[in-house]
């Protein structure tokens, strides 16, 4: 597999377009995420507890950018961020396709699935640099902006960060389903966006209408729903579905993809 992943690298480092988009990642969400913490922390001080409405105003929004709460909101800014690592992943593939390297692969003694567990490496790559990016941004953030340090635990809720793991998993599984179903960059592209921010959010508000809990087991929302938005207060949060199920679903979802893709190489002409 590293052997795999060494030719992938060898395609891609010199790749401009990679490092700008790989790159804009590691910039927008550190700077994003410190910027807004710093905005939100301020109102939030200036907020005080002068009153009792105020004071329940700050138990009711209680901030993302402190210990424990920042793994979430780190987690939750990363996954806002990750559809960039999406699209570079489907230009990536589609580029191949484009250029025949994929059938170069195969002549040069590549098996279908050396190709496939070729594209897992680089996935695995994009999952874990953005993963350990989150983790950063959770751990200075909450470092920066928590008041006393001495009465936290610093890890606790950190388990958001692996979350967001999850979620970057899946999303990219989704990108490299239709990379390898559509082929064709741009096509591919649009129908990956249209899906994210279009499709999924109507089928979910369709099945989670009247508090109807079927919206969460959707490919996408099954896993953005273990990320939630931190921004908001947890007595109008309607979810009851567990985590545990919501990972299971992951899982699953993930694995029929996999097969999927697999299933779908083996048996594709490459000429096309």
């Amino acid at each position: 597999m590293l052997q795999l992943f060494k030719t992938e690298w060898l395609k891609i480092k010199n790749y401009r377009t990679f490092w700008i988009l790989f790159g804009s990642f590691f910039i927008f969400l550190p700077s994003m995420f410190l910027m807004t913490a710093n905005q939100f922390m301020r109102q939030f001080d200036q907020i005080g507890d002068k009153s009792i409405e105020a004071a329940m105003l700050k138990r009711m929004f209680s901030s993302p950018f402190v210990f424990p709460n920042t793994w979430h909101g780190a987690a939750w800014f990363g996954g806002m961020f990750f559809i960039i690592i999406g699209m570079l992943f489907i230009l990536l593939i589609t580029n191949e396709v484009q250029y025949r390297t994929h059938r170069q692969n195969i002549i040069n003694g590549w098996s279908r699935m050396d190709y496939i567990k070729a594209k897992i490496t680089l996935l695995l790559f994009f999952v874990i640099t953005t993963t350990i990016m989150v983790f950063l941004c959770g751990l200075v953030c909450g470092l920066l902006f928590t008041p006393d340090l001495s009465s936290i635990s610093f890890f606790e809720n950190v388990y958001y960060v692996g979350y967001y793991a999850v979620m970057a998993t899946l999303y990219l599984l989704v990108a490299l389903l239709v990379a390898v179903l559509v082929k064709r960059t741009g096509l591919a592209i649009v129908l990956y966006f249209g899906y994210v921010f279009i499709i999924d959010n109507l089928l979910w508000l369709a099945l989670t209408f009247r508090k109807g809990q079927a919206g969460y087991f959707l490919p996408l929302e099954s896993s953005d729903s273990l990320v939630p938005n931190p921004f908001k207060p947890g007595m109008v949060e309607t979810r009851t579905v567990s985590d545990g199920s919501l990972l299971v679903t992951v899982v699953i979802y993930g694995a029929l993809m996999t097969y999927g893709i697999i299933r779908y190489y083996r048996h594709t002409d490459l000429k096309n």
